[in-house]
């Protein structure tokens, strides 16, 4: 009696196990790189599942993965970071992560969507910024070797290997978002109707410091003079506090990339 018992825990333990690998879909992705930088061996790797992949010569790749599962992307010639998949990726099984390689004068910050006081002055002072090693190894833990597919050639050197790693940023969204997002929680306190006032000035002002005007004029194809008016038009055209919150950054970055279309379109007609 006590061997069947344990026998149908084994098998009830197996079946869930089965269960909830069977949730999971395919979904496809693509990784979008600055000019000149080659998309190419960029690992994917599925926290919750131990599977992983690595993009093609094009920037696509596909995973399996189910809602809230914690995506890591590396490569040698970027920083490591996660993203959370939520429900919308599930529906439209499409991922777009944009990466940027960025030389600022400013470490790198990451400003909280909480807690903040409103003044950006302040609360950049009031961040911890921890200091990358210049000399870090980075690559795939032993345990998650295993179940990477289409393995390439890691020793070979990357594209622009001469440049320091201390010199390279990675600006996958989410810093950018986290920026985004104080600046737009600070505006709502004030009036955001006025977007030309010297509390508005002064947070945009200290964005720019942060991510040189180049930054929008890359990836959202944004002119330098209208860089104030595209954060209150993108602000007024269906940005809801849902896309704020931490896990829904893919969407917010899809949101910005669509409303820099549509509001290029509108300056074209002007």
């Amino acid at each position: 009696m006590k061997k069947l018992a344990y026998l149908l825990v084994v098998f009830f333990t197996v079946q869930f196990t089965y269960a909830q690998s069977n949730d999971r879909i395919r979904i496809s992705g693509s990784i979008e790189v600055p000019v000149g930088e080659d998309p190419q061996g960029i690992s994917i790797f599925n926290i919750n599942s131990q599977e992983g992949t690595i993009s093609n010569a094009e920037g696509k790749f596909a995973i399996s993965v189910t809602q809230s599962d914690t995506i890591k992307v590396f490569a040698v010639q970027f920083q490591e970071f996660t993203v959370v998949i939520d429900k919308r990726v599930l529906e439209t099984k499409k991922m777009n992560i944009y990466v940027s390689e960025l030389v600022n004068r400013l470490p790198e910050v990451l400003v909280s969507p909480y807690d903040l006081s409103g003044q950006l002055n302040a609360d950049v002072e009031n961040l911890e910024v921890i200091q990358m090693p210049v000399n870090m190894e980075v690559g795939i833990p032993e345990g998650e070797f295993a179940n990477v597919e289409n393995v390439v050639d890691f020793g070979k050197a990357p594209k622009n290997q001469a440049l320091a790693f201390s010199q390279t940023r990675l600006v996958n969204g989410l810093n950018f978002v986290n920026l985004f997002k104080s600046l737009l929680i600070s505006n709502k306190k004030n009036d955001i109707s006025n977007p030309y006032t010297k509390s508005y000035e002064s947070i945009d002002n200290e964005l720019r410091d942060l991510y040189n005007d180049e930054f929008f004029k890359e990836y959202f194809k944004i002119e330098l003079e209208n860089i104030p008016d595209f954060i209150l038009y993108a602000d007024r055209n269906g940005l809801d506090e849902e896309m704020l919150r931490k896990g829904n950054e893919l969407d917010l970055i899809d949101f910005l990339m669509e409303q820099s279309k549509k509001y290029k379109k509108q300056l074209s007609k002007n």
